[in-house]
C-alpha cells in the first residue's frame, strides 16, 4: 500500500490579527529575479456565495538574505472590502516596529524535472496599521509565512 502526503501549499501566511487567529485563503508568493519578495494575502467570507472578500495584506521586500528588515510605508499594504467590494485602506503605523524577518532561504533542487528549481522562504512579521475608527489600531503580530 503506497502512502501519498498531501500536497504543500505553495504559499501560507497567518498571524495573530487584533489578538485573533487570521489565516487567509488566498495567499501567493512572488520572488522576482531581482530579489524582491512580494506576499499578497486576502481572507474571505467562506459562508457566502459568491464569495465576498473581507481583507487584503500585501508585503513587497527587496531582501539580500535572511535577516529582519524594517518595512517602510511603500512596502506594506492593508485594507478591508465592505459588501460592495469597495476597498478601505490603512496606513502603516511608524511609531511601531513593523518588521519581517526571513528565516530560512532555500532553494528546492529539482534534478528529475526540466522545471526550473524553486525557492522556499520562510519568516515571520510583526506589523500594525492606523484605524481612524479605533484607537488600537490594526495588529498583525506573531505573523507567520511560508512561499515557494
Amino acid at each position: 500500500m503506497m502512502h501519498c502526503d498531501a500536497a504543500q501549499p505553495s504559499a501560507v501566511m497567518t498571524a495573530q490579527k487584533n489578538g485573533v487567529q487570521w489565516v487567509p485563503i488566498g495567499v501567493k508568493g512572488i520572488l522576482s529575479p531581482i530579489d524582491s519578495l512580494t506576499i499578497d494575502a486576502t481572507s474571505i467570507q467562506l459562508q457566502t456565495y459568491p464569495l465576498i472578500k473581507l481583507d487584503s495584506l500585501t508585503i513587497k521586500i527587496a531582501y539580500t538574505s535572511t535577516g529582519s528588515y524594517k518595512l517602510a510605508v511603500n512596502q506594506v499594504f492593508y485594507g478591508t472590502f465592505n459588501q460592495n467590494g469597495t476597498l478601505n485602506s490603512y496606513k502603516l503605523d511608524n511609531t511601531f516596529n513593523n518588521e519581517i524577518n526571513i528565516t530560512s532561504y532555500q532553494t528546492l533542487d529539482n534534478p528529475y524535472t526540466t522545471n526550473p528549481n524553486e525557492v522556499e522562504i520562510k519568516g515571520t512579521f510583526n506589523i500594525k496599521f492606523i484605524n481612524p475608527n479605533n484607537l488600537a489600531g490594526i495588529s498583525f503580530l506573531d505573523g507567520n509565512f511560508y512561499v515557494i
